[in-house]
């Protein structure tokens, strides 16, 4: 991961004397693809430090959704208080947000005992009552894609994005249950220890929109091999979510519609970021194995699809 932000140990001191923190040693979490992490050996135990690259309101968005979490006891990272009671602070005019380590590892490759693990950790957050402050589009669909539509870019590119987009809006449900998404469901944001999920990490895109839609994006993000969607790892992952959760049928007929935009949302948000805003050569092309997976979603008859994943 890019670190974004770069901190002196003075300057991570002085963050972390806010929480009563004395850092004895820290180092740069190399992972993730939006903020700036460290890692941070305290008086206390080991403590996450994240600078936020995302816009102010969307970091409070998830520092109260943490605190919620907490109450219904959802395997989470659990936000540290401040002296004053807050857990959201800000440095360099950026939101900064602290939480203990948690212990675990990520598994690149999930196979289906763990896709189905998944599956009912996304139905248990789902089940969790959604707050009226949470915005109700996804931060793909609110400002990324507005952004990456006024990109003089590949024109082909940018013509078959939103064609696919513009069909998947016109075909999907507006009646479609709403809840609590997490929005960002891929292998790095889910951790695990002895074979069991352990947590689902960065709530950053945490909004109030279609329900479906998760499982969309965890299908895109735990269930494909290169550009390829595992039905196998689909079926585990929906047999898990509906151990807690049964999905209405107007869900089932939109998954696979949710699976491609999902994709086709992680693509503009990949050219976006790596073309765009932070340029990186070498992911400069990243963008385009989620425009492979959007084809492949789309390719799949839909009978065939539904028989094999809910049969």
């Amino acid at each position: 991961m890019a670190q974004y932000t770069k901190l002196l140990e003075n300057e991570i001191q002085e963050i972390m004397g806010r929480y009563e923190l004395l850092v004895t040693r820290y180092e740069p979490i190399e992972q993730g693809a939006g903020n700036s992490n460290y890692l941070l050996n305290t008086n206390q135990g080991k403590f996450v430090l994240t600078i936020f690259e995302i816009e102010p309101t969307r970091a409070a968005y998830m520092s109260k959704v943490l605190t919620l979490l907490e109450k219904h006891e959802f395997p989470a990272p659990r936000p540290q208080k401040m002296a004053n009671g807050e857990v959201l602070t800000k440095y360099q005019e950026k939101s900064v947000l602290v939480k203990p380590y948690i212990t675990g590892y990520i598994e690149s490759e999930i196979d289906v005992n763990k896709a189905k693990q998944v599956g009912t950790a996304i139905a248990k957050l789902h089940e969790i009552p959604v707050p009226d402050y949470l915005p109700d589009k996804h931060s793909y669909i609110e400002i990324t894609y507005p952004k990456f539509m006024e990109q003089e870019i590949d024109r082909n590119y940018k013509t078959w994005v939103g064609q696919r987009y513009n069909y998947i809006i016109e075909k999907l449900p507006s009646q479609l249950p709403v809840g609590l998404v997490h929005g960002d469901i891929f292998y790095d944001n889910v951790l695990f220890e002895d074979e069991n999920l352990k947590a689902i990490l960065d709530f950053e895109d945490v909004s109030r929109i279609y329900k479906i839609y998760d499982l969309g994006m965890a299908v895109v993000g735990i269930c494909t091999e290169e550009t390829n969607i595992v039905i196998k790892k689909v079926r585990a992952l929906i047999e898990g979510y509906q151990e807690i959760r049964l999905l209405e049928e107007i869900e089932k007929d939109s998954l696979q519609l949710c699976i491609e935009w999902a994709a086709i949302l992680t693509s503009t948000w990949r050219f976006w970021k790596y073309n765009i805003d932070l340029p990186e050569k070498d992911k400069s092309e990243k963008y385009m194995q989620m425009v492979s997976i959007a084809k492949n979603a789309s390719a799949i008859p839909k009978e065939e699809f539904k028989m094999a994943v809910f049969s």
